[in-house]
């Protein structure tokens, strides 16, 4: 009976680290004007912020800029337990605790002669949090995981003299940081009653990798333009500490079995595949006072196929994994209206394909497809500009069907609403 509660606890405490690490979360949100048009911008990318969407747009940016901002994003969920589940039956409502949000973006360009502009991008391409309010019976599998990245990326573009024509690249410089916390429950032997006997947090350090990202924007006639970026696969190798801390029950001799059963804190490592991004878009003003703009992305989360967890003081606990996530899809159509001198009116929807196998599905991230609509404004006068978007995503509705490798089986259902907001000053 001893040596089964060992595995027990030792297969749970990885629990954790092999759910988190594995979630689909990219971010689009990089530039108010391009949320505001459904992230349709490849073919636009007519402000700083095509560092982002499209490097080759800062070539026929003629003057200097300053745009800084972010998103703020808060999200409303709800879990349903599986009626045939002896554990989640009956188990709905829990929400995630009250939280927003906010990536932010910065960058500045700067041309040079007719042909040239330097640029520099700070952006968040990646990020993560679920944070469950307690009393929440899934705390076996997560509790809170928070998963942040920050990107800085110096680029150049150069155009042809007519216009035609732009290139654009850059190195892409990543830092990522990870923090998971879930306690592990156990069967009292006394009581007859499953309790939370530890809890584990595991925290990294501040890890990092380097990228590129590359873009072309062809212009073949006055009223049409098509741009394409692609900005690289990365993986960023991460050393961290599991931190172990047992709850007490109430009962001193379970305790102590429970004590000598539990692994030490000690340090982790483990690696994230962070996919590419690869945007075609095509844009056209053949409509008066409209522009108009329809954009594909792919990322290539197929390239997430293991998931290897090594523990350095007790190595024989390590894990790997076969996560099988699929490469997906998501499709963007975007509109920019002037309505005057000084202000655009921007409206968008997307269709965005969720990666994520079904058995993974989670605690920690319980992805699904989704749709997406937002509208937005922008004032530009003088030097001055200002973006602002209201975009809300709609997660369709996903269950584990009885097939999560936690065991935690039920119905989630989820929707987010992110308020985007950029500030800028040309000169």
């Amino acid at each position: 009976m001893r040596s089964r509660f060992r595995l027990l606890i030792s297969l749970a405490v990885l629990m954790i680290s092999t759910a988190a690490f594995g979630s689909g979360f990219a971010l689009f949100e990089q530039g108010a004007k391009a949320v505001a048009m459904g992230g349709a911008f490849a073919a636009t990318a007519d402000d700083p912020s095509a560092i982002f969407y499209n490097v080759a747009g800062l070539a026929q940016q003629r003057r200097g800029e300053i745009l800084f901002g972010g998103t703020a994003i808060t999200f409303q969920n709800e879990f349903t337990g599986d009626p045939n589940d002896l554990f989640t039956g009956g188990t709905r409502g829990s929400l995630y605790r009250a939280h927003t949000f906010v990536p932010p973006n910065a960058y500045v360009t700067v041309p040079f002669g007719g042909n040239l502009t330097f640029g520099v991008g700070v952006f968040t391409p990646f990020g993560l949090r679920t944070n469950w309010a307690q009393p929440w019976p899934g705390r076996y599998v997560s509790s809170d995981a928070n998963i942040k990245t920050i990107s800085v990326e110096p680029a150049i573009a150069w155009q042809t003299s007519d216009g035609r024509l732009a290139i654009g690249g850059g190195p892409e410089y990543r830092r990522a940081h990870l923090n998971l916390n879930r306690n592990t429950l156990a069967t009292n032997f006394f009581s007859g009653r499953v309790v939370d006997v530890a809890n584990t947090y595991l925290a990294s350090d501040w890890d990092d990798s380097w990228g590129w990202n590359v873009g072309v924007l062809f212009k073949p006639t006055s009223t049409w333009r098509i741009g394409a970026s692609y900005r690289a696969q990365m993986t960023i190798d991460f050393k961290g500490t599991a931190t172990v801390t047992q709850i007490p029950s109430g009962n001193a001799q379970f305790d102590a079995l429970v004590g000598t059963q539990l692994p030490p804190t000690q340090p982790v490592t483990t690696s994230i595949q962070f996919p590419h991004f690869a945007y075609v878009g095509i844009a056209t003003t053949a409509i008066p006072n409209w522009d108009i703009e329809a954009d594909i992305v792919h990322n290539n989360w197929s390239r997430f196929k293991e998931l290897k967890i090594n523990l350095l003081t007790t190595p024989v606990n390590s894990l790997d994994r076969v996560q099988n996530w699929k490469s997906t899809f998501s499709y963007r159509l975007g509109a920019n209206h002037p309505v005057s001198s000084d202000w655009d009116v921007r409206l968008g929807a997307l269709y965005d394909k969720n990666p994520q196998p079904t058995s993974d599905v989670s605690p920690i991230l319980a992805d699904a497809d989704r749709i997406g609509a937002s509208f937005g404004v922008g004032y530009h006068r003088g030097p001055f500009v200002l973006d602002a978007t209201e975009f809300a995503l709609h997660f369709k509705k996903r269950g584990t069907n009885g097939q999560s490798v936690d065991r935690f089986n039920g119905t989630y259902k989820t929707d987010a609403n992110l308020i985007s907001v950029n500030l800028g000053y040309r000169f």
